[in-house]
This record gives C-alpha cells, sequence and structure tokens, in this order.
C-alpha cells in the first residue's frame, strides 16, 4: 500500500538567491533516505519561496519493503559426526533458537553450509521518517546559518510551524524547538493567520484561498504573463534576465506586476547604469523598443493581489527616481576626474589584506597580461594592453562604484569611452570581470578575454600560494568561479594557452589539481560523458581549448563499431604493459625487427606508416582524422591478437612484443587514453 506523502517547513524569509539550490538540495536528500531505507516511490517534487520548503511524494509506501535474511550456521563438512548433530552444529541452533531439522542447506562459493532463513518485516515510512526529516533538514548548509535556541543547531532563518504527512496520518517531528502540527500559515500580510490543513491537496487549496501560490513554476507563469501583458500595451519588450526572475520567483509568494514610470531626463545616463539600478537595487525589470531604446518604464514584481489606488505604484516611483538622481550625480561628478588620475588613489584601497593593495595587483596583473598575451597568441596591442590593465580598477574610487557596487568595471569602460579611449581599450574595461558565471558571456575582444584572463590567474595565486583554498562547500573568496570564468574565456575563444607556464613555480599540486577539477565539471556541464573526459585529461589537459577539440573528437567517434574495438583492444594492451612492469619487465630499448612472426610484421609495419602522419595531424590540431586513423587499423590490431601470444616464454621475444605494444600504446595516445572509453563487453 502506498499514500501520499508532503512536508513543509515554515520559515522566516530565507534569501532568494540560495532557494532554488536548496530546493534540489532537500530533493536529493530525501530520494537518499527513501532509497535508503526501501521506501518504494514514484517521484519527489520539491516546492517552495522565502517562507517555506515543500516536499511531496505522491505516492511513498506505507512501509518498509520486507527482506529475508541468511542466518549461516556450520559447514554441511563439519555439521554431523557418525550421523549425529557435532557440537557445533548444537550450539549454533541452541543460540538462535532453531530446530536442528528446520535447517537448510546453502550453497556458497566457499561451499555448503547449513541455516536458515528469516523475514524480516519492514518498518513503517512514518517511524523511519520522523527519525530521519530532522536529519535530512539539520545537514542542510545554506551561505549564512543562524542559531536561536540550541548552539548546536543551525539552519538558514528560524523555523515557525512544521506540516508533514503520510496518507490520514501526522508524522511526529521535532526540529530545532518546533513540533509538527496540521496547520501551515497563508501570506504574511493577505492572509488569514493558521491553516489547518488534511492533505497536499487541501494544503494547496487553502494556501491559494491565503494568497500563497505554493508552486515556484505557477509563479514563474503568472509573473511572464503578466510581465508581457504590460509590454504588449506599451508597444515594447522586457529585457529579461533569468536570475532576476528567478529571484522574484521566490521572494513573492502571490507575485503580481506593477507597472510604474521614470523621468525620461534619466534616458541621458548609458542603459547599463539605468538597467542596473532597477534590476539589482530594485528588482524591477527594464522595458525597451524593438530597436533596444529604453523606455522611462519599469515593471515590479509585488507580493501582493493588486493596487487598485495606485500607491504602491507610487511608492516604487518615488524611490526608483531618488536613485537615478544619485545615479545621474555621480554621473557627472565622477567626470571631473580621469581614470589615469584616478589611479594614484588605488594606493589606499586593500585588495586582500597579505596580497597588498589594488596598485599592487595592477601591477602584478600588468606583468602576468604580458605573459597571456603571449601564451595565447592574442597579438593584443602592448599599448593597449597596458592602458587597459592599468585602468582597469580605477573606478573602485569613483563615486558610481562606491554607490552601485554591481557597476564596477561596467562603470570603467563606460567612463573610459567617454574619455575617448579606444574600442579595445574601453570594452577590456567592461569586460574584465565577465563571465559572472558559466551561463554569462565571455569578453567580447581579445583585449577583454587577456585582461580578465590576467586578474583572475593574479587571485588564483596569490590565494592558493596563501593556503586560501576552498574546501567543501566553503570557497568565500570565490575561487571556483574565478577558476571557470579563466577556463570558460580560454574555451569560448578557443584561446591556446599553457596553465602550468602562466602559473609558473606558483604551481602547487593543490593548484594543478584544482584547475583540473574545474575543467573537467565545465566539460560534463557542456554534455560531454565522464569517460570522455577522463581519456582526454589522462594524457593532459594543460591546454583547455586544445583538451575540448580532443573530448569532442572522442563523442564525434566513439559509436563507430572499429573505434570501439580499439578501445576494447587498447585495455587489453594497457592491462598487459601494467603487468609486465610489475613484473619487472622493462618497456623501454630499441625495437628489433628480425625474427617476427608475420602478425607481428604487420602490426610493425602499420606503425610506420602511420605514426608520421599521426605526428603530422597532431601538430595541425586533426584529433578526429587522427581517431579515425587509429580506427582503421582495427584489422592489423586484431589479427596481432588472433596469432601472437605476447608473454612469450622467451626473455628476448617477449621483449620485442611488449615494446612493439608499448610503441602502439604512445603512438596512438596523441588524442587520449582510449582505454578509458567505457563499451560494451569492456
Amino acid at each position: 500500500m502506498s499514500a501520499e506523502f508532503f512536508l513543509e517547513i515554515g520559515c522566516e524569509e530565507i534569501p532568494a538567491k540560495t532557494i532554488a539550490r536548496s530546493l534540489q538540495d532537500l530533493k536529493e536528500r530525501l530520494r537518499k533516505v527513501l532509497e535508503e531505507e526501501r521506501l518504494s516511490f514514484a517521484s519527489i517534487e520539491a516546492l517552495g519561496s522565502a517562507r517555506r520548503f515543500v516536499l511531496h511524494v505522491p505516492a511513498l509506501a506505507e512501509r518498509q519493503e520486507a527482506r529475508s535474511e541468511e542466518t549461516l550456521g556450520p559447514p554441511v563438512s563439519i555439521a554431523y559426526k557418525d550421523g549425529q548433530p557435532s557440537p557445533a552444529l548444537l550450539g549454533f541452533a541452541k543460540k538462535n533458537n532453531v530446530a536442528i531439522e528446520s535447517l537448510k542447506t546453502f550453497k556458497k562459493d566457499r561451499g555448503d553450509y547449513l541455516g536458515f532463513e528469516k523475514t524480516i518485516e519492514g518498518r513503517s515510512a512514518a517511524e523511519i521518517l520522523s527519525v530521519k526529516i530532522p536529519e535530512i533538514i539539520r545537514s542542510m548548509t545554506f551561505p549564512k546559518m543562524m542559531t536561536w535556541f540550541d548552539p548546536s543547531q543551525r539552519f538558514s532563518r528560524p523555523v515557525r510551524w512544521i506540516v508533514a504527512r503520510h496518507g490520514e496520518q501526522a508524522i511526529p517531528i521535532e526540529l530545532l524547538g518546533v513540533k509538527s502540527s496540521n496547520y501551515s500559515e497563508g501570506h504574511r500580510i493577505l492572509g488569514s493567520g493558521r491553516v489547518i490543513v488534511e492533505g497536499f491537496t487541501d494544503f494547496v487549496t487553502k494556501l491559494e484561498q491565503n494568497f500563497v501560490i505554493v508552486s515556484q513554476g505557477d509563479r514563474k507563469k503568472k509573473i511572464e504573463a503578466e510581465l508581457q501583458a504590460e509590454a504588449v500595451k506599451l508597444n515594447g519588450r522586457i529585457i529579461m534576465d533569468d536570475r532576476l526572475l528567478e529571484e522574484v520567483v521566490y521572494i513573492n509568494e502571490y507575485p503580481t506586476v506593477v507597472r510604474g514610470d521614470f523621468d525620461p531626463r534619466f534616458l541621458e545616463l548609458p542603459r547599463e547604469i539605468l538597467i542596473t539600478v532597477m534590476k539589482e537595487h530594485q528588482k524591477y525589470f527594464a522595458v525597451e523598443t524593438e530597436d533596444e531604446q529604453l523606455l522611462p518604464t519599469f515593471l515590479a514584481v509585488m507580493n501582493t493581489s493588486g493596487d487598485t489606488k495606485g500607491l504602491i505604484r507610487k511608492g516604487h516611483e518615488r524611490v526608483l527616481r531618488a536613485r537615478l538622481s544619485d545615479a545621474l550625480f555621480f554621473w557627472n561628478v565622477d567626470a571631473r576626474q580621469t581614470l589615469e588620475e584616478r589611479r594614484s588613489r588605488l594606493k589606499s584601497i586593500v585588495f586582500q589584506e597579505k596580497l597588498g593593495t589594488y596598485d599592487q595587483k595592477v601591477k602584478r596583473v600588468l606583468k602576468i597580461a604580458r605573459q597571456v598575451n603571449t601564451l595565447t597568441k592574442s597579438r593584443v596591442d602592448k599599448t593597449v594592453l597596458s592602458t587597459a590593465v592599468n585602468w582597469s580598477k580605477s573606478d573602485l574610487t569613483a563615486d558610481m562604484v562606491r554607490e552601485f557596487t554591481d557597476l564596477q568595471g561596467i562603470v570603467g569602460g563606460l567612463y573610459a569611452k567617454r574619455e575617448g579611449a579606444s574600442e579595445d581599450v574601453w570594452r577590456a574595461i567592461y569586460d574584465q570581470y565577465r563571465p559572472l558565471g558559466l551561463d554569462d558571456r565571455s569578453p567580447s575582444t581579445k583585449s577583454g578575454a587577456v585582461l580578465s584572463i590576467s586578474d583572475r590567474l593574479d587571485t588564483l595565486l596569490g590565494c592558493f600560494s596563501l593556503g586560501l583554498i576552498p574546501t567543501g562547500s566553503e570557497d568565500p573568496l570565490g575561487l571556483r568561479r574565478q577558476m571557470q570564468g579563466l577556463i570558460k574565456i580560454l574555451l569560448d575563444h578557443r584561446l591556446t594557452f599553457s596553465f602550468e607556464k602562466a602559473a609558473g613555480k606558483a604551481l602547487i599540486p593543490q593548484l594543478k589539481t584544482f584547475y583540473e577539477d574545474r575543467l573537467k565539471f565545465i566539460l560534463g556541464q557542456r554534455g560531454f560523458a565522464y569517460d570522455e573526459i577522463n581519456a582526454v585529461v589522462a594524457i593532459g589537459c594543460d591546454n583547455p581549448a586544445d583538451t575540448l577539440e580532443r573530448v569532442m573528437a572522442i563523442q564525434k567517434i566513439r559509436k563507430s563499431p572499429d573505434f570501439e574495438a580499439i578501445s576494447l583492444a587498447f585495455k587489453r594492451i594497457k592491462n598487459i604493459l601494467r603487468q609486465a612492469e610489475k613484473a619487472g619487465e622493462t618497456l623501454e630499448g630499441e625495437l628489433v625487427r628480425e625474427g617476427m612472426e608475420e602478425a607481428e610484421g604487420e602490426l610493425h609495419a602499420l606503425l610506420e606508416s602511420i605514426g608520421p602522419k599521426i605526428e603530422a595531424l597532431e601538430r595541425r590540431g586533426k584529433y578526429f582524422k587522427i581517431l579515425e586513423t587509429m580506427a582503421g587499423g582495427r584489422p592489423v590490431i586484431d589479427h596481432f591478437f588472433d596469432k601472437i601470444m605476447v608473454m612469450h616464454q622467451d626473455t628476448a621475444i617477449r621483449k620485442r612484443r611488449l615494446l612493439l605494444l608499448n610503441s602502439l600504446f604512445q603512438t596512438f595516445s596523441r588524442v587520449a587514453d582510449i582505454s578509458e572509453i567505457v563499451v560494451q563487453g569492456s
């Protein structure tokens, strides 16, 4: 039998930016518990907002599945002596309170044993969940944690109510000072307070009656529909931002779109500043015309049922007017000092206590940038590069950035443009912090790419040299984001690079591992299989763009029957060579062709004919062609293994064949260690 299960954890408002990840985490933790406890279920749905986390399982087993357990006694060979039960058998029967006649014979790999089998009834889901749910909730992590009644128990925000039901049964739970009950709470302002709930459908219906849309998906649809409706009225289009949309979805339990206007005189500000002020500080959506001209209008998503009197709209217009007035004032005042004049003030701004000021950072980045420019073959003009680097942090002293910190870099680029800097210079400064994440774009110019790579590299090298290394989920300095951004730029621009050369003596083992882990993660995010990634990384991944080309070639050819056969053969070769080395065989020396059997000679001839070809293809980066060439050698390799016994008893013959296989392995390992590819039959 199964029944519906749902859990609600009600709490004070949790920061919206953490909710999506926390809901996914909560869902996976419950899934793991249900699987470990053998409680069958159909699916799990995680819903929530800033005030509540909800888990819904439409069909959850009422009890654990019963299981059989074998208890083995003595081996049959010693269970009886002269037809009578041996002391070992008598002791086993007495200890387990079973009759000797009821014992059965169990055939095992190590022999036959006497024993018995018993059925263990499963515990109820309610009994299990009343213990496991508090453990799940306590194990959750958030960027910032709070304690309020017991220092040993922490959560993002104080918990106020808990509802947990399985079918008709309430599950008793005590968590963070709160006991589960049969009531939830509606909208903080519009709702009627406590709401008695009896099941999930009843819960969803009653909360909607109290101005809470439980499903974030439904809230998102409502917001998008209302935004689109307002855009149509304005003959414009929404400047959509997925992160902002996600944030307002989780902030608002009953979202309603409210339109407001601002004075057109503020349109003299650059659109980047206008959009940032509206988006980052007020959570408003900007609107533009079809030809990308901003309209003096904003759309706010409010946690309310409407604004019939326009009081909410007027309040938001008043707040935005003040913010835009500040921005316009800073835009004009900051123009009194050039970016070059601002450079000296960086000596008083600390980047990191032990890494010095931003002035010192700029000097380090300039040195790194020259090296990166050479390594990546970007050919950025030296004057352009030095100007962009020298001015890159000057906007940190600007009033605009002090007030609107999210505009750093962007403001510097805009100020450089206003001062007449070339596009390569101002674009580089403008884009220096991009990409902000894996879903963000990389810098649009080579100068911007070199600057962003160099800035990130300086931060990474400096922090790792001080032992400031991310551990587990802790990464207060955002070094994972810095490394991922660096790699993404190299991949997006297809820039040649050497991480080892760029890091130089600062490349400690932890940093190298950190780099490789982030590269693997990014490749995985781009849809490559784990074995494809492992195969290319196994032979080296110092150059991310080159690594990407190789894994793309592997992905493209892996379904070829000949390539799958080659992969299986190479697993065999790798095992033979590994076992030979363990046995003390040497894989070094001159390969002598004299005395080779026909199949050996064919393999040797194959190597001699395609070896130079593969080397030439490698120099040109033609990795797919290399793999095709390798796959074309399948008949010769298959014939070799059909006819030749590698580990021959004659030492000279054995060594010759091992050297031949080792040469084959090295020649064919130009793209990847293809023995890492998982194929059927391996």
